[in-house]
């Protein structure tokens, strides 16, 4: 149970990061972008497949990250362009016409679970230390301190910084911060390059794992909403806290033989479960205020 419980620790860490991901890109541009997980799982593709031409990993991994730097930030190029002034749900509904795009290339280019599987590099799946019996690989730690950092590192950026305030304005009220001349457009592209890239790292630091096929990889976003949702897709300590929660109970899955199968579910069972609630919540609010 405790290996599982550990195994479930460094699958929470990587989820905490995508919905990070997902979370920053509802608070800073208010779009829930459903293709950030496509377009990291290009940029890894990419990655492994310098790697597999004979360039030196550090440069395919950076090739990598830009690649799904500059795919995300096209996705927000459209958007910009085209759907600035539509509302959230038209925005959402855009980004999933291009879910379905980048996935439909993505296979057509990397190929299918059977035809396109690839050996991601895992230098991170080393052992850190031993708990117990238990060996807790680097990569846990990696997550863990990775997803800690840019939850507090968000925090004082947009509490302490003058560069979290033009944030703040153009998540909030991005007609008024262009009036007080702020570059609005370069800005959000901005974002949306920098969490293309992050969502890069993230995908390859999950992919030696998954199996390494374009599908499953480009499918985690199921995974990051759920895990978004848990903070409301506003709090970031409570997107951190869903996601570790998330990968913990996908770890007691796994050690139940009767349950293997199915810990795949797991994502959708919470955002039904948080579905009911908030709506729960909603009609009794509006019934107390009758």
């Amino acid at each position: 149970m405790l290996n599982s419980l550990i195994a479930g620790l460094t699958s929470g860490g990587v989820y905490a990061l995508l919905g990070l991901c997902v979370v920053l890109t509802y608070r800073l541009v208010a779009v829930v972008n459903f293709a950030m997980a496509a377009t990291g799982a290009v940029g890894a593709y990419v990655m492994v497949s310098l790697i597999g031409v004979g360039v030196h990993g550090a440069l395919a991994l950076a090739a990598g990250v830009v690649a799904g730097a500059a795919l995300s930030a096209l996705v927000g190029a459209i958007l910009v362009r085209w759907f600035g002034e539509h509302s959230e749900r038209t925005k959402a509904a855009v980004t999933v016409a291009l879910y379905v795009a980048v996935m439909a290339i993505g296979l057509r280019v990397f190929g299918s679970a059977t035809t396109g599987t690839r050996r991601f590099p895992a230098p991170l799946d080393g052992p850190a230390f031993v708990l117990g019996d238990v060996v807790v690989p680097v990569s846990t730690l990696v997550s863990l301190a990775f997803a800690a950092l840019i939850t507090a590192g968000v925090g004082l950026l947009f509490s302490r910084t003058l560069l979290g305030l033009r944030l703040q304005a153009l998540s909030e009220r991005p007609t008024t911060a262009q009036v007080v001349g702020i570059a609005v457009p370069r800005l959000a592209m901005a974002v949306w390059a920098v969490i293309g890239g992050l969502s890069t790292l993230v995908i390859v630091l999950v992919a030696p794992r998954l199996g390494g096929d374009f599908a499953t990889l480009g499918n985690l976003i199921t995974t990051a909403l759920a895990v978004a949702m848990v903070g409301a897709f506003r709090s970031l300590p409570m997107t951190l806290a869903g996601g570790l929660i998330l990968g913990l109970l996908e770890g007691v899955a796994v050690s139940l033989s009767g349950l293997q199968a199915d810990r795949g579910v797991v994502p959708f069972l919470v955002i039904l479960v948080l579905l009911w609630w908030r709506s729960r919540n909603e009609v009794w609010d509006t019934a107390h205020t009758r």
